[in-house]
């Protein structure tokens, strides 16, 4: 495994933890102004999407050093 795979291996796990807590926040914490339930949720969101893509690049780097 080389450095950027693990490097976005890393990042992977980091954006899903992220994910969880901002999900925890949005089932337990009232919203104030700025940062409403559906807030926590939508950045959640956003978190497991960026690490789709790290998902996404580890794979096709991984499949192009099987390939080569």
């Amino acid at each position: 495994m080389g450095k950027r795979e693990k490097r976005l291996k890393k990042q992977e796990e980091s954006l899903l933890k992220q994910a969880e807590k901002h999900k925890i926040k949005a089932e337990t914490q009232k919203g104030r102004l700025d940062t409403t339930r559906k807030y926590w949720l939508e950045e959640a969101e956003d978190f497991e999407k960026e690490a789709q893509k790290r998902r996404e690049l580890r794979l096709m780097k991984k499949k192009r050093y099987l390939i080569n």
